[in-house]
This record gives structure tokens, C-alpha cells and sequence, in this order.
């Protein structure tokens, strides 16, 4: 019964996403509604995952980016998308290193363009930085395949060679053809075990009824953040961690996440370990 009414709000929830979807133009969202366009794709998503045959989603490559295999147990590798971002680089990096943590920051190549200098900071740290992102974060079940083979190559370009080539998808939306690309040019397809939705609270930390069933966020969690993102982590037992440097739950809650995973007896790694690889694509 629980299930079925899970299903259920799912289903109500995406569809409500589809029918505002409709209405929004097709043009990417500016910065200020990035949220508004993550929680339309994430809902698309799980709409299409309860109403479409698995053999059909998977023919289509569409959510090649979906991680299926097990994290390492009680292992955590952060991830950080659609930087760089001042100051949100600088403090992530604070962060980091008073706890001796690393991380893989997923840039944005029109963005690392425009601050080499938070790059190069990246880099120096020891971080993965040799990140792709794609160059301006459309969806790419949106845009043809030029479209989607310029977006890669573009910000490979910029990202250069040395060390492991990563690639994720804006959305996590994928396409066969881009699948192929990246590839042939060496990259590996990252994914994530564990959303901590920080797109989907709001300023206050807080997050609204429909969002917390799209997100999976149960109820004692709706107002605290860092709670969800931990028993996230306890529930997989480990796993690769998507974050956003652009939104703000995550900056002022990177501090108590990265204590209490630590708490709770995770170690800490980056994706390109080895006992992260079964996991990569």
C-alpha cells in the first residue's frame, strides 16, 4: 500500500512538471531558474521511469548515466556541478581542506572560461578537475547531435589532457550518440548514487511536499538538509554524491555534511579510485 502511494504522488508529480514544462520556453533557463529546470528534467525523469518499458528508456540511451552497480562499501566521493562559481569555488575549497577531503568538480566549460584563475585553484588543491560538464548545460535529449558534439569538444579543449578524462551529463540526460563521442575521445561517463537535492530546498532549508517525494526525502527530513543528505549516504552505504556549487543549501551545509559522514564511519575518495570504477561508465 505504501508503495502504490508512492507511485502514486510520483506520478502526480511529474505529471504536474510535464504540464509546466509545456508553458516554459525552450530556450536553457538563465542562472536564477536552474532550479526550476533541474526539478522539471528530474520529474520528466522519474515520469518516463514509471511509464516506459525499461528496454525502450534503455535503446535510447537516455539515462546512460543512471548508476545500477553498488557503491564501494561505506565509501563517499563528492562531486560538485556547474562551477566554477565565486565565491563558491573558494569556499567549497575552505572546506575541503580543512577536512582533508577531495572531490570532483563537473565544470561548465563557458564558466571555467571565465574564472581560469578558480581552475588553476582546483587544480592545485589535487582535485579532479579534468571535469566535463559540457560547455553550456543545455539538455542534450533537446539539442541535435552537432549541437551535443560541440558541447563536449568544446570544453574539452579548454579542460586539456592530463588526468582523467570525466564527463557528466547536464540533467544526467543522455543520447546514444554523445554516449559513442565521449568515448572515443576517453572520457568516462559519471553518474551519482545519492541526489542531495540541495536544488530542491528552498533558502530557508526546507522543501516543499511534492519536491520531497521526487526526491525520495522523507518526512522527519523536509527541514534539515544535511539529516536527508546523511541518510542518503546510511541507505546506500556509500556512493558517489551530486552537488551543485550554485546553490546555496549546499555551501552553507558542505561544513556539517562532510562531519557527519565522517561520524558515521564513511571514508572519503574521489571517483577515479579504483573501487570507484565499476561505477563509471
Amino acid at each position: 500500500m505504501i508503495r502504490m502511494l508512492m507511485v502514486a504522488g510520483l506520478l502526480a508529480a511529474s505529471h504536474w512538471a510535464l504540464a509546466a514544462e509545456q508553458v516554459q520556453p525552450a530556450a536553457a533557463p538563465a542562472p536564477q531558474d536552474e532550479s526550476a529546470a533541474i526539478r522539471r528534467h528530474h520529474l520528466k525523469r522519474l515520469n518516463e521511469r514509471l511509464t516506459v518499458e525499461p528496454a525502450v528508456l534503455a535503446s535510447s540511451c537516455r539515462y546512460e548515466s543512471d548508476i545500477a552497480t553498488p557503491p564501494p562499501l561505506n565509501r563517499v566521493a563528492l562531486t560538485f556541478d556547474d562551477g566554477p562559481t565565486a565565491p563558491g569555488t573558494d569556499n567549497i575549497l575552505e572546506v575541503l581542506k580543512k577536512y582533508k577531503v577531495h572531490a570532483t568538480f563537473f565544470m561548465i566549460g563557458e564558466k571555467a572560461q571565465q574564472y581560469p584563475e578558480l581552475v588553476d585553484r582546483v587544480r592545485a588543491a589535487g582535485h579532479d578537475v579534468v571535469a566535463n560538464h559540457s560547455w553550456s548545460h543545455p539538455n542534450f535529449h533537446d539539442i541535435d547531435v552537432a549541437r551535443q558534439a560541440g558541447e563536449v569538444l568544446r570544453t574539452d579543449s579548454l579542460t586539456g589532457t592530463d588526468g582523467p578524462k570525466l564527463f557528466r551529463y547536464p540533467y544526467g540526460n543522455s543520447t546514444c550518440e554523445t554516449n559513442q563521442l565521449v568515448r572515443e575521445h576517453g572520457y568516462k561517463i559519471v553518474g551519482w548514487h545519492i541526489d542531495s537535492c540541495d536544488w530542491a530546498y528552498d533558502r530557508t532549508g526546507a522543501i516543499d511536499a511534492r519536491e520531497a517525494i521526487s526526491c525520495g526525502v522523507p518526512h522527519q527530513f523536509m527541514n534539515d538538509y544535511v539529516g536527508h543528505v546523511l541518510a542518503a549516504a546510511r541507505a546506500r552505504r556509500g556512493g558517489i554524491i551530486l552537488m551543485h556549487e550554485i546553490h546555496p543549501n549546499t555551501l552553507k551545509s558542505l561544513d556539517a555534511i562532510i562531519a557527519g559522514l565522517l561520524a558515521d564511519g564513511f571514508g572519503f575518495g574521489m571517483v577515479t579510485d579504483a573501487d570507484f570504477q565499476p561505477s563509471l561508465r
